[in-house]
């Protein structure tokens, strides 16, 4: 027989009333955070799902996880539908998530689609826990298991009648996994062919035809949803965050002009609506990026000016600055604006060296930096300097 209080503490928790919530199961409990004595297991079971949902609130892990254990178990005593149970699982992976037990979590996910699966469970539910669990795979970077999941997700929500701003959301979802899945393969599959030249090994060649496909499939995927958000009367800045994806994947397919046309668009786009400046300013950095693809490093060196420009208006952090600062001088030795290339390249080096940055990049960058300030001081005849910037940067 259901418990009073407890049902009603579920029924803040879901409202957003965790305090209620909280202060309802205290007195079922007695003053404790306990289920009283003699209940029913699913009764139990009950008060240790609302006791998960006040811990899931607080981003606590830990005391979420021991709850929906403790709650699982006794729905599995006291005999729970199969559907809700399969639920619980979810819940089980959500708190995992929380406590960064990311493969313990998916693990989680895993059994509960399977187990709402047999259960004969409805589209809506089945799209629900694979929304969660496609978004969980993105976040722990299996971006190709997240593009299946989130295609399957698209069938459901296609199957339960979803409206046009649900299915654009799944849509540009699905298409980012592949975006993301795709960008270091191509990136690899360009390294091996210059590596290789005419004698590419077959496996490279077979990864590069496969890749075009899903590059194929992201292209029509953000079609999809610009379509679906044209439908939906969604946000301009929705639509723009597409039509931005887009230039990116472009990019990292290796389309140099689609990107560039795509990131002119979205930067005229930007500007019209006022949108923030430091988005400005990497804006104009990818385009800088796709126009110095095209083998156009003047046109590019204004690009990354006007990247930096924006950057400092909006006083972004020191390794951002530093690396449109990098491709400046890039380009401008390529233009054989020595003296201007050593410029970029010293502040550059200032930047990082100075940046705090802690991330895994950060003593490459600064190798990379200082190595550019080497080689240009050695094409100005600043021998001395040259030696010791190299020195420098054989030591980082």
């Amino acid at each position: 027989m259901a418990h009073a209080q407890i049902d009603q503490a579920l029924e803040l928790l879901y409202s957003g009333d965790t305090a209620g919530a909280e202060v309802l199961l205290q007195e079922a409990g007695h003053g404790k955070l306990e289920p009283p004595a003699q209940l029913p297991p699913l009764d139990q079971a009950a008060f240790f799902e609302a006791l998960g949902g006040i811990a899931l609130s607080k981003q606590d892990g830990p005391g979420a996880e021991a709850a929906f254990r403790r709650m699982i178990a006794l729905e599995e005593q006291g005999g729970a539908d199969k559907s809700g149970h399969a639920t619980s699982y979810a819940k089980l992976a959500e708190s995992l998530l929380v406590a960064d037990k990311h493969d313990a979590s998916l693990a989680e996910f895993t059994k509960a689609l399977t187990m709402k699966e047999a259960a004969g469970a409805a589209p809506t539910t089945l799209l629900n826990l694979l929304y969660r669990f496609a978004d969980a795979l993105f976040r722990k970077g299996k971006f190709k298991d997240a593009a299946s999941h989130f295609d399957k997700a698209i069938h459901y929500a296609e199957k339960s009648g979803a409206d046009f701003t649900t299915l654009a959301n799944l849509a540009m979802y699905h298409a980012e996994a592949l975006k993301h899945y795709t960008a270091p393969l191509f990136g690899s599959v360009r390294m091996q062919k210059q590596m290789q030249g005419k004698s590419v090994p077959p496996q490279v060649l077979l990864l590069e035809q496969q890749l075009e496909g899903q590059y194929k499939q992201a292209v029509a995927l953000y079609q999809k949803a610009a379509d679906l958000a044209e439908k939906a009367a969604m946000t301009p800045e929705f639509k723009l965050a597409i039509a931005r994806a887009l230039g990116e994947l472009h990019s990292d397919a290796g389309r140099p002009v689609k990107a560039v046309m795509a990131r002119k668009k979205v930067i005229e786009t930007a500007e019209k609506l006022k949108l923030d400046t430091q988005e400005l300013g990497f804006m104009y950095h990818g385009l800088g990026e796709s126009t110095k693809a095209m083998n156009q490093p003047a046109e590019a060196a204004e690009c990354y000016r006007k990247a930096i420009a924006l950057k400092e208006k909006a006083k972004v952090d020191a390794a951002s600055l530093g690396k449109s600062w990098y491709s400046l001088g890039e380009c401008l030795g390529e233009t054989k604006k020595l003296e201007a290339a050593l410029e970029a390249f010293t502040k550059a080096r200032d930047l990082e060296d100075n940046s705090g940055a802690t991330d895994e990049n950060h003593k490459m960058r600064r190798k990379k930096y200082w190595g550019a300030v080497a080689i240009v001081l050695q094409a100005t005849g600043k021998e001395a300097e040259a030696k010791e910037a190299q020195k420098k940067a054989d030591t980082i």
